[in-house]
């Protein structure tokens, strides 16, 4: 249909032979051509391209901006932000432009590490230190890990420890000689001999009683007697003294037992003292060279297990104890690594860190469970930082609805704001408090601002059900999704473009081009004196209009080729627009668009199909009929329609009600719907075309099927602006230019909604040329009288409108429809109910 494309008169359609003349009524509420699009002129774009343009005002949102650079300079707790508003509105890119330009918030960068806490291993110790010093202080310990048993090797096997511990050893040898020796000169004085005997692989003395001067067993002996093989007349004394004797050193080796417990915890504190002298002579020097808080206590617990494992340094075996050792050695090693979990080496200035995926464990860190580790043990090692600790002492950005989309990540990072705490968990642990095994890192104290970037919906959720996140986000940055429509801003809309045109090396943008650009973000603002802030749809359209003036060989983006990436948009989102029409074309879905008749009458409705919307004619009709149901929305009876189309309905018949039977009960059996309307509507903006069709039924009075309406009416009748305006216009427009335009077609909308027509160039060139028609009207009564050319009559003193009037005709037929509903005037009174046709039927008692 060549939308965009100035005519005299639409081209490609069908046309009556000559147009009608025009009535007064028509012509009192005719909106003029020049009204129904504002369009630009081309030379106030050209007086920009001489004028500088702050960057910071760049997007037209001042409201927003101002809370933006409170947030970031405010240093008190809770003033974190959270930037909220329309899709597209440039607030991402505003926090990214602000934060490049930011003030230093003037904090010294740390590192941050854990390592093994040896007092208590479920609790690893945080070590912090000025940036850049954990990777050095790492490389430090690892050469001093790597020389420990080096160090603790010469330390034992120093000629010092070792004398030490040989004279500690021949002092036990020298006392267990002695006792042994006098125990042995006993038993020889009472005829009896010790002896070693092996008893699986240890050697234990045994006493034995000298028989014929040969030592025998005492129980052999004890035999040998009894059964009188050899003559034994003591044997019971002997016996005796050999009980004693056995208890005798049992006393002697519970004593040596002692000793050598005593020697070995000697040569144990001997070998401990001196490895420890040694440790902490090495330990000194890396101490020295890093005095922060921690680290001196970390090595003494270092000491102590290396004290405590002094074992495992020995000189390893062959076989199992070899082995078993070894594993002790490798644990110790392990012990003794440092987990950097944050590692600002090279970093300047304040960290800004935009968090993609804001997942629980990309924000708050996490325990990871080991992967290769085949004793699947979780320590210190397992700790990973979030971004949340990457932001310390600076920003964090995230798109909060991501955050949103995981539970507990609100939560969560909320209560770490709050309390400028953060535990490193896993999610798992934090959802499940309770578990005794998890590991509990010790906690960092955080200074981070967080930039949260949402929507309105998220916004109030949160403020509304989280008393922690009014706590700590203080600070709201609205997006506007329209700015005021005036030199200034049409300025930042030619910048804008300017710009993105630099930066993206596009083709170059000409001022006709710009003006057209402009005017489609009016069209988006759905205002004509404002304009969208939606800047990424602008951008998406001026890219496109690039590529087609790239692509057909251009130098400049002109008009047409704005017009081109439109009318492309339109028809690679227009699918389900195409097809419904379709269905009203070739008669499927039956609305005529000339012709008169009684009780019908061309609703405006607005399909949005998320990503694109369109406007879709509907034949709305009514029947009236004696009796006492009122008046029915069939919609409302099955179930098709919303909360405030059903409302529309009732505020219908109360207007009805007040206005032509305001003493006396109103009976009547009428019907209101849209035909073949088989989806789900909501909405009161075609109250008024309900309206119409009743009172049409019932004056009998036909109405124009070339001439569509779109209003919401109140109790007083008057008709009130609603949404999606130009969508439905351009609809019945474009199904009149199908049929045939005659030079009677048109549309009635409210007063109120003239400021918000922004037409496609077409229609206003075909109403320019009087081939079709905008109406606005205040009144239902105004549209009467531009409907059906007759007066709508207005009420004397009395309330009574003349009989020849179109309302005096209503009020005629509700009077016979009473009389017809009971000609003795006993009208029953309906029985209470509370069914849902009851509640939508208007009755008057």
């Amino acid at each position: 249909m060549g939308y965009g494309v100035r005519e005299t008169r639409p081209t490609g359609v069908t046309l009556a032979k000559q147009k009608p003349a025009r009535s007064s009524a028509a012509l009192k509420h005719t909106v003029p051509a020049a009204e129904l699009r504002w369009r630009c002129d081309p030379k106030s774009i050209a007086a920009h391209r001489e004028r500088p343009n702050d960057e910071n005002d760049l997007i037209g949102q001042a409201r927003a901006l101002d809370a933006l650079r409170l947030g970031l300079t405010l240093e008190s707790p809770g003033y974190n932000i959270f930037v909220c508003g329309s899709s597209g509105t440039g607030k991402m890119s505003t926090v990214r432009a602000l934060l490049a330009n930011r003030p230093s918030r003037q904090r010294a960068l740390n590192d941050y590490a854990y390592v093994h806490n040896f007092s208590d291993p479920d609790r690893p110790s945080l070590l912090r230190m000025p940036a850049g010093e954990a990777k050095r202080f790492r490389k430090e310990l690892e050469k001093v890990v790597h020389d420990l048993p080096d160090i603790v090797s010469r330390v034992l096997d120093s000629e010092q420890v070792e004398r030490r511990r040989e004279r500690l050893a021949e002092s036990y040898k020298q006392l267990e000689r002695e006792a042994i020796g006098e125990f042995e000169t006993t038993c020889s004085r009472r005829g009896f001999q010790i002896a070693q005997v092996q008893v699986g692989e240890m050697q234990q003395l045994e006493i034995y009683p000298l028989h014929r001067k040969k030592p025998v067993d005492i129980d052999e002996l004890r035999e040998l007697a009894a059964t009188g093989k050899a003559r034994v007349p003591n044997i019971e004394e002997i016996v005796t003294a050999h009980e004693g004797l056995e208890a005798e050193l049992r006393a002697i080796l519970l004593h040596l037992r002692k000793e050598a417990r005593r020697m070995h915890g000697e040569i144990r504190t001997l070998e401990s003292d001196a490895v420890t002298a040694a440790l902490r002579d090495t330990f000194a020097d890396v101490v020295e060279q890093y005095p922060y808080d921690g680290i001196s206590r970390w090595f003494d617990g270092v000491t102590t297990a290396i004290i405590d494992n002094l074992d495992a340094f020995e000189d390893q075996e062959e076989g199992e104890n070899g082995r078993e050792r070894q594993g002790h050695l490798d644990d110790l090693v392990r012990r003794l690594g440092i987990n950097i979990v944050l590692d600002n080496e090279g970093a300047t200035g304040t960290p800004v860190v935009f968090e993609n995926f804001p997942s629980f464990t990309n924000l708050l860190g996490t325990v990871e469970r080991p992967t290769d580790d085949t004793r699947g043990t979780v320590d210190f090692t397992h700790i990973k930082a979030g971004s949340l600790l990457r932001a310390d002492g600076g920003f964090l950005v995230l798109n909060a609805n991501d955050a949103a989309s995981e539970a507990g990540v609100w939560r969560f990072m909320c209560r770490v704001l709050k309390t400028r705490e953060l535990e490193i968990q896993s999610p798992e642990q934090a959802m499940a408090p309770g578990q005794s095994s998890a590991l509990k890192p010790e906690s960092i104290r955080v200074d981070v601002k967080v930039i949260a970037v949402g929507d309105d919906e998220l916004f109030r959720l949160l403020y509304s059900n989280t008393d922690e996140f009014r706590r700590v986000f203080k600070i709201k940055a609205d997006f506007d999704d329209e700015m005021p429509r005036d030199d200034r801003h049409i300025g930042l809309y030619a910048h804008h473009a300017w710009r993105v045109q630099r930066e993206e090396s596009l083709v170059p943008v000409s001022d006709e081009a710009l003006g057209r650009l402009v005017e489609h973000g009016i069209r988006l603002a759905d205002r004509q004196d404002r304009l969208s802030a939606r800047f990424s749809d602008l951008t998406d359209v001026l890219r496109e209009a690039a590529h087609y003036a790239r692509v057909s060989g251009a130098d400049l983006v002109l008009a047409g080729h704005i017009d081109k990436a439109l009318a492309e948009r339109r028809r690679r989102h227009g699918l389900a627009e195409e097809k419904l029409h379709e269905l009203i074309r070739c008669g499927l879905v039956d609305i005529a668009t000339d012709g008169e008749e009684i009780g019908a009458i061309n609703a405006l409705t607005v399909l949005d199909m998320a990503d694109h919307a369109f406007g879709q004619p509907c034949r709305v009709t009514a029947s009236v009929a004696p009796g006492t149901d009122g008046v029915i929305s069939i919609e409302r009876e099955v179930e098709l329609s919303g909360r405030l189309h059903d409302k529309g309905t009732m505020i219908l018949v109360a207007w009805m009600r007040a206005r032509y039977m305001p003493d006396q009960p109103m009976c009547l059996s009428a019907a209101v719907t849209f035909e073949q309307l088989h989806d789900e509507l909501d909405g009161d903006s075609a109250s008024a075309a309900e309206a119409l069709a009743l009172l049409s039924a019932l004056a009998g009075v036909p109405i124009p099927q070339g001439i569509a309406i779109t209003g919401a009416i109140d109790q007083r009748g008057n008709i009130h602006a609603i949404g999606g305006l130009n969508e439905k216009v351009e609809g019945f427009y474009r199904l009149c230019v199908f049929r045939g335009l005659t030079g009677r077609q048109g549309v009635i909308l409210p007063h109120d909604n003239r400021r918000n027509l922004q037409l496609e160039p077409e229609v206003v060139d075909a109403v320019a040329s009087g081939w079709f028609h905008i109406w606005s009207v205040q009144h239902l009564d105004e549209a009467i009288e531009l409907l059906t050319g007759a007066p709508a009559g207005a009420p004397d003193a009395a309330g009574r409108f003349k009989a020849a009037s179109f309302n005096g005709r209503v009020c005629t037929r509700l009077a016979e429809l009473a009389i017809l509903a009971d000609p003795q005037s006993r009208r029953a009174e309906p029985k209470p109910t509370r069914s849902k046709r009851a509640a939508t039927h208007v009755h008057d008692e």
